[in-house]
């Protein structure tokens, strides 16, 4: 569904900076450890640990580098009680040298870490203007090309249209049996056109930020549309469509077009995942319930599972960002918009993660999203 900017190399270099850290934290540690122990107290030779704090904060977990700091603390003292002595110093002093060391650990670990904190802060701002640019950059394309669509789309529609009548006063002096095929794809041809217009128009209102028309409406009519029409993909891919819809769910008052774009998206996603696998059954799942469970007031719940080949855990955590898909030439877009739609209805489109674990792919996919009644 979604091809991450997050890919398999970078994790794992990632990982290999981590290991890298932590032996060189170990080396440093035990060489400082050792000399230290081998030299009278006089010396303060718990002041060279700072070094190993500094290499520890290569690392972005904070609890490695106070472990080292604590770790480092406990070999300053420990050396107390194996070193020759204090030499010619005396004791009060070496206590001193200890203690100021320990005050040095602490002081580089904390300050280190503020300054990682900072700049990780200072990263994601940056990240987070860059994604404002480009969604700035879709919002402006999504309105030019809702603006220049929409007359080709109201054009075709009409010549349908036109081209129904004629054939209508035609049919009545022709038997032809191809007349009824002709009738029905011409009404395809104009239902499909007014559908087009209306999810462009769908798309410049939600650009825009303008309040969509919202009627009360059945999930499970919209469900049976959204199949028949993504059923000629379907069977082109060798792809099963199995309903399991209940029974008499309440109505939602909810944008027909918008919902509709919402689960023809997570169908299509899963048709194209099943496409690009090898896998022998290729299923497609789209169940409707109604559910208590998330929320004090009912709502209606939608799931959408592919026998696909699932996602990796790394690609899970990005799901729904913008500019992120797996797929060869998708644009990222498709399940930031559906989520933004469902959030405006009040609900949430989530992924389902059933167990899988960093690194390991999680075989299928199951996306739900649920709606107030």
């Amino acid at each position: 569904m979604t091809k991450l900017l997050t890919s398999r190399p970078a994790v794992s270099a990632r990982r290999l900076t981590e290991k890298s850290t932590l032996v060189v934290v170990l080396f440093l540690a035990t060489l400082n450890f050792v000399i230290d122990a081998l030299v009278p107290l006089g010396v303060a030779g718990g002041v060279p640990y700072v070094v190993v704090i500094l290499v520890a904060l290569r690392s972005n977990s904070a609890r490695f580098v106070y472990c080292v700091a604590a770790l480092c603390s406990v070999l300053t003292i420990v050396d107390i009680a194996i070193s020759p002595g204090p030499g010619t110093t005396e004791w009060w002093k070496v206590i001193v040298n200890r203690c100021l060391a320990l005050f040095v650990i602490w002081v580089t670990a904390i300050l280190g870490r503020q300054r990682n904190l900072a700049a990780e802060a200072q990263r994601r701002h940056l990240a987070d203007l860059a994604h404002l640019s480009r969604t700035k950059t879709a919002e402006c394309l999504a309105g030019s090309l809702a603006h220049e669509l929409n007359q080709p789309l109201v054009a075709i529609a009409l010549q349908a249209e036109i081209a129904s009548e004629l054939f209508a006063a035609i049919e009545a002096t022709s038997s032809a049996p191809e007349g009824g095929l002709l009738k029905g794809s011409l009404k395809e041809i104009t239902e499909q056109s007014h559908r087009a217009s209306m999810i462009v128009r769908a798309l410049r209102d939600l650009v825009r930020r303008a309040p969509s028309e919202r009627q009360l409406t059945e999930v499970n009519t919209l469900i049976q549309d959204c199949v028949r029409l993504i059923q000629p993909a379907a069977r082109e891919a060798d792809v099963e469509l199995r309903l399991q819809m209940e029974d008499g769910l309440p109505l939602v008052e909810v944008d027909r077009i918008q919902i509709q774009q919402v689960i023809l998206n997570l169908l299509q996603n899963a048709v194209d995942a099943l496409v690009m696998s090898n896998v022998d059954e290729r299923l497609i799942n789209i169940a409707s319930r109604s559910s208590l469970a998330h929320s004090p007031t009912r709502e209606i719940v939608v799931e959408v599972t592919d026998t696909g080949p699932g996602l990796m855990a790394e690609q899970r955590e990005r799901l729904f960002e913008a500019f992120s898909s797996t797929k060869p030439h998708g644009l990222g877009l498709g399940l930031n918009i559906s989520r933004s739609i469902i959030e405006a209805h009040g609900g949430n489109l989530t992924l389902i993660n059933d167990g899988g674990c960093a690194g390991v792919k999680q075989f299928g996919t199951r996306f739900a999203f649920n709606l107030p009644c």
